[in-house]
C-alpha cells in the first residue's frame, strides 16, 4: 500500500464511537484494516481493527469478529494480545481496540532466512505457552500462521503475541460450538492449514493447532514450509496425503538436533491421535533431548549389520541423541552345594543387558515380528540383548514387507517407510486380424 493511499483512508483523523482518535494505518488483513489510535482521555495509544464496510451486515463476519474479541479476553494470557474494548461507532462500523504492539510478526522475520535454532525453539514454546492457555480454555485456534505471531520486545528479548482468534472454535456452556459454513471450514493460509482441515472436518481438536505450530517450526529452521504447492488444491492434498521431508533433509547446513527433527515430525502426524497430547508435551520436546518415541532415525549402533539384501529402507542423516549405556550391577555368582565332582559345581551366567529399540513406520500401525514372533503395531517399542543379532520385520496389507538385521549397542530407534506394493499389469488382450 502506497503513502497515498494510507493518507486517503477516510477514518483518518475520525473519532471511532467518541473515543479513539485515529491516528494512522497500521496494516490490512482479510478480517479487516488495524489502526493506531489514541483515547482522547487517557491519552493513550491503541491498536483498533475495524471490520471493513459491506461486512458489518453479514451474520458471519460479524459473529467472526466477536469471536476473535470474545477468545482473546476469555483466555487472558501474556502471550496472547490484550483486547481492551469492542464496540461500533455512529455508522455502525465494528471494531476492536487491542494493545499497541511494537515489532515485527514471525512472517517477516523468516523472510530473511532461516531463524538460528534456539530463537525458534524459544519463539515456538512461548506461542505454545499461549496456545496451551486457548487450549485449557476450551479454545482452538484453527488459524496458526507467522502472520498472526507478533514478536515484540521485553526486558531485552524476543516477547510473542498470538493475535487474531477470528475462525477459533470456542466449546463451552456459554458460548456452544459455533457452525461455520463451507466456506469457513477451510480457513487461513493453505501452507499451514492441518490434514483434518484441509479434508473438511468442521469438528477438529486442539490438536490442530499443534500441526500448524509443527509446521511453523518447521519453516523457522529450514527456511521454507514443508509443502510448497503450486496452488491451494496442491497445498491440501499435500497436507492431508503426503509425508514431509526430515528437516535435516531440507536443509543440511541447519545442523538440526535429532531431538527436534523427530518432535517436528511427530507434530506433522496426519491423524490427530498420532500427534502429541498436548501443546505442552510439543514444546517439551523441542526443548529437551529425550529418547524419542517416534523418532524418524536409524541409529550408527543400528547399523551394525547388513540390510538383508535386496530390501530397502529409509536411513536419515541425522542421528537419535545418545543414550548413556545401562550400568551393569555386579551380582555374585551363585554357587550351588559343594560337592566332591566338580561337575557337580555350577555358577550362575551373568545378567543379560538389554537395550531398549523404539520402532515405527510410515505409514503407522504395520505388523512387527522378531526373529519370528508377533510383537505388535508400530509405535513399539523392543527390549533386546545388547550385542546380539536379530531381525525384525515390518509388514502392512497393501505394502511391502521390510526386513532388517540388527546388533543393537544402545538405545536407539529404527524407522522405516513401507512402499506400496505395485498393481500388476493385465496381460495384452489378444486380438486376431
Amino acid at each position: 500500500m502506497s503513502e497515498g493511499e494510507r493518507n486517503d483512508d477516510p477514518l483518518i483523523g475520525s473519532t471511532l464511537g467518541g473515543l479513539y482518535h485515529v491516528e494512522r494505518l497500521i496494516g490490512v488483513g482479510g478480517m479487516g484494516r488495524v489502526y493506531e489510535a489514541t483515547h482522547v482521555h487517557l491519552g493513550k495509544a491503541y491498536a483498533v481493527k475495524v471490520l471493513p464496510e459491506g461486512r458489518a451486515d453479514k451474520p458471519d463476519a460479524t459473529a467472526r469478529f466477536l469471536r476473535e474479541a470474545q477468545s482473546a479476553t476469555k483466555i487472558e494470557h501474556d502471550h496472547i494480545v490484550k483486547i481492551v474494548n469492542f464496540d461500533s461507532d455512529e455508522e455502525h462500523r465494528l471494531f476492536i481496540v487491542m494493545e499497541l504492539l511494537e515489532g515485527e510478526n514471525l512472517a517477516d522475520r523468516i523472510e530473511r532466512g532461516a531463524l538460528p535454532m534456539d530463537e525458534a525453539i524459544e519463539i515456538a514454546r512461548q506461542t505454545g505457552d499461549a496456545l496451551q492457555a486457548a487450549h485449557d480454555a476450551g479454545i482452538v485456534h484453527r488459524d496458526l500462521k507467522p502472520e498472526n505471531i507478533f514478536i515484540t520486545q521485553k526486558n531485552g528479548r524476543d516477547f510473542v503475541k498470538v493475535l487474531d482468534f477470528g475462525i477459533s472454535k470456542i466449546k463451552n456452556p456459554e458460548h456452544g460450538d459455533p457452525k461455520l459454513t463451507a466456506t469457513d471450514q477451510i480457513v487461513g493460509t493453505p501452507l499451514y492449514i492441518s490434514p483434518e482441515l484441509a479434508r473438511g472436518v468442521a469438528a477438529v481438536g486442539h490438536r490442530t493447532d499443534i500441526y500448524a505450530l509443527g509446521v511453523i517450526m518447521y519453516e523457522m529452521i529450514t527456511g521454507s514450509p514443508p509443502f510448497t504447492g503450486q496452488n491451494h488444491f496442491q497445498l491440501l492434498y499435500q497436507h492431508g496425503n503426503e509425508a514431509p521431508d526430515p528437516p535435516s533433509q531440507r536443509s543440511k547446513k541447519a545442523n538440526i538436533p535429532a531431538h527436534v527433527e523427530s518432535a517436528v515430525l511427530r507434530a506433522l502426524e496426519k491423524e490427530p491421535a498420532d500427534r502429541y497430547e498436548s501443546m505442552t508435551d510439543f514444546c517439551a520436546a523441542l526443548v529437551r533431548p529425550t529418547t524419542p518415541r517416534r523418532a524418524w532415525t536409524v541409529g550408527i549402533p543400528l547399523l551394525a549389520a547388513a540390510v538383508v539384501a535386496g530390501v530397502a529402507f529409509i536411513l536419515w542423516p541425522a542421528t537419535a541423541p545418545p543414550v548413556p549405556p545401562r550400568p551393569q550391577i555386579a551380582v555374585p555368582p551363585a554357587v550351588t552345594e559343594k560337592s566332591d565332582d566338580p561337575a557337580e559345581t555350577s555358577v550362575a551366567e551373568p545378567p543379560v543387558e538389554l537395550v531398549q529399540i523404539e520402532l515405527n513406520s510410515r505409514p503407522g500401525r504395520a505388523f512387527v515380528t522378531l526373529n519370528g514372533d508377533k510383537r505388535g503395531r508400530t509405535p513399539l517399542t523392543l527390549e533386546l540383548p545388547r550385542g546380539v543379532e536379530a531381525t525384525v520385520r515390518f509388514s502392512l496389507r497393501g505394502y511391502r514387507a521390510q526386513e532388517h538385521r540388527l546388533v543393537p549397542i544402545e538405545d536407539d530407534a529404527l524407522a522405516v517407510r513401507l512402499k506400496k506394493k505395485s498393481r500388476p499389469t493385465p496381460p495384452p488382450i489378444k486380438t486376431d486380424f
